[in-house]
């Protein structure tokens, strides 16, 4: 910390309620540091059980000449915003960066900015003294497009790689003297994967005419986003949260990566295809995240016995799982999941989890038929399923979370009749696996498919409003014929928008432009942004068709995408992506094996 005292908050300065009791935070005198403030875009109970956004505090924090302060959107409508370490405005940082996922959030970010007192769009802020204002995340990675109104710098990859070239460029001398432009530039030309909307040639950011569009985007090379190698480089740690956070939705919990990516490359999943390889960490660098001391204060804020959750698309998977679970057991903390494939649990590490406190799961079954499961390659059998409902009610599992999606190619009404139906199956077969211990509870939510860039499903159709209202009130129907399941469905405008943004072009920035300026209100923003039924996100898009999100280069490359695509009516499925990695199936690894690689 080099001797000088923490900045001291501004007067008037409110924090969240529930962020009064949190310990860890970062708190560091500006004076000559690189200073970013660093967004969620939302409250601070979500931010704080974001293992990404966490990350990205930890990793400018641990730089000395650099600091992070957390911004979230005040309760308060009328409070204006300022950061939450110090009460600083946004216009006393140098870098103003969002960690965005969900695209229905987009909109929040340059509503932070105008309440922050910063012209949320870049044409308005010119080429003024004004921060530099950033996105990253899964959300922009995938599809750029919708942040290029407001953002003068969208970082694409792991942020380990991102973070660190950004301030090697903004620590140097004469950096923070620079005009927008030019530090604009500079960072543009020394960060890998990063996107400079401002640099980029009109012909191509302006282009909403298909043809036009797809002439700009033949001329232009994709962008390809960095990525940490595996195995992991020696030094480096899994993430894990440096803040204990007890109002955070996930209550004082420590949250620590165990794999990144996932094996499986189910056809409709996002993160599965954009952070390919499947790459879990090793066993001792987890349990050495679990207690590591920040690197600001060299002290571990955590209680000795603070839960413990392991994030991954498919923590299971891990080749070192039960012995992991059986370590962190062994301390005194209690283990949590962000999810659980069925296939994968063993009665052992179920026992082990029950024994420790796990009393809840939850399992995406997806689909309810085979058939609709083999051509989205879940790959998981209804004996399977069942089979794990039964482990989970006789470890003690109380309650269980089923995910499911409707909307899925190839889809028929029968199919949703059977997810409705294996719900209450998963229900019985774990409660009689109970055998007199307290009764098991099930949940099922159905969200609707949203087709993503980057995934085999890329080109297919969203569901109509109308049409995600008609199969929701067949669900309800189905579900309350039954009865003891309860059931959750997704808002179908929250899911046109989601769509709207998730493949768009022009008509993304658009989409964000009409939520800020209805502050969020899902009609008024879909009637503003002129989306009828005829709009392009509920057709297939067609194969001459431009795909404005190739500007980003697919880590598995485009090539596999399309036999992934050719494989799905026919019901085949992909072996998983293995550990070992360099399989050459696909173009992720940079491989010359038996099948690729296959091209961006």
């Amino acid at each position: 910390m080099s001797g000088r005292s923490p900045a001291r908050p501004h007067k008037g300065a409110r924090r969240p309620a529930a962020s009064r009791q949190e310990r860890g935070a970062a708190r560091k005198d500006p004076g000559g540091r690189v200073s970013v403030a660093l967004v969620w875009p939302g409250g601070y109970r979500a931010g704080m059980s974001s293992l990404g956004f966490l990350w990205c505090y930890s990793l400018v924090n641990a730089r000395q000449e650099a600091l992070a302060e957390r911004v979230f959107l005040p309760e308060d409508p009328r409070a204006p915003v300022r950061s939450l370490e110090s009460g600083r405005p946004l216009s006393s940082f140098a870098l103003v960066a969002a960690s965005l996922s969900w695209e229905n959030d987009y909109w929040v970010f340059p509503e932070i900015l105008r309440r922050g007192g910063v012209p949320p769009e870049r044409s308005a802020r010119g080429n003024g003294s004004y921060p530099l204002i950033c996105a990253g995340g899964i959300g922009p990675w995938s599809n750029p497009w919708a942040l290029f109104p407001f953002a003068d710098l969208i970082f694409t990859g792991e942020g380990e790689i991102c973070w660190e070239a950004a301030l090697d460029c903004a620590a140097e001398r004469g950096f923070g003297r620079l005009d927008a432009l030019s530090r604009t530039r500079a960072l543009a030309g020394r960060v890998p994967g990063a996107l400079a909307p401002g640099l980029l040639p009109e012909e191509l950011t302006g282009a909403s005419d298909p043809d036009r569009l797809r002439a700009a985007l033949a001329a232009f090379a994709p962008v390809a986003p960095p990525r940490l190698p595996y195995p992991f480089p020696a030094r480096s740690l899994p993430p894990a949260s440096p803040v204990w956070a007890p109002g955070a939705e996930f209550s004082g919990m420590r949250l620590v990566e165990i794999s990144r990516g996932c094996p499986h490359g189910c056809r409709f999943c996002l993160a599965g295809h954009v952070y390919r390889p499947h790459r879990p960490w090793d066993a001792k660098k987890i349990l050495e995240a679990v207690a590591r001391p920040n690197p600001w204060s060299g002290e571990d804020p955590f209680p000795a016995d603070a839960p413990v959750g392991l994030v991954g698309a498919a923590a299971a998977d891990h080749p070192g799982f039960e012995g992991i679970v059986e370590e962190i057991l062994a301390t005194g903390r209690r283990i949590s999941f962000s999810s659980l494939r069925l296939s994968a649990l063993g009665e052992k590490a179920l026992r082990l989890l029950a024994a420790g406190g796990l009393r809840g799961a939850a399992v995406a079954p997806e689909a309810g038929t085979e058939e609709l499961r083999a051509r989205i390659a879940k790959g998981l059998s209804e004996p399977e399923i069942l089979e794990g409902a039964r482990i989970l009610g006789s470890a003690g599992l109380r309650t269980l979370k089923l995910y499911f999606m409707f909307g899925l190619p190839g889809e028929t009404d029968g199919d949703l009749e059977a997810a409705a139906d294996l719900s209450f199956r998963i229900l019985q077969a774990a409660r009689g696996a109970a055998r007199g211990k307290p009764g098991v509870l099930a949940a099922a939510s159905f969200s609707c498919f949203v087709p993503k860039p980057h995934t085999p499903f890329e080109d297919e159709p969203l569901l109509t409003e109308g049409e995600i209202r008609r199969r929701s009130a067949l669900l309800r129907a189905l579900f309350a014929r039954r009865g003891g399941v309860s059931l959750r469905l997704e808002s179908p405008r929250s899911a046109v928008i989601q769509g709207v943004i998730a493949r768009g072009g022009v008509a993304a920035g658009q989409m964000v432009r009409a939520l800020l300026e209805s502050s969020g209100r899902e009609g008024p923003a879909l009637r503003l942004a002129g989306v009828t039924d005829d709009h392009p996100a509920f057709r297939p898009v067609p194969p001459d068709g431009p795909r404005p999100w190739r500007i980003i280069a697919s880590a598995p490359g485009k090539e596999y995408l399309a036999e992934e695509a050719r494989k799905a009516p026919l019901g085949r499925e992909s072996p998983p992506c293995p550990p070992a990695l360099r399989c050459g199936r696909c173009a992720a690894c940079g491989s010359a094996g038996p099948g690729g690689p296959a091209g961006g």
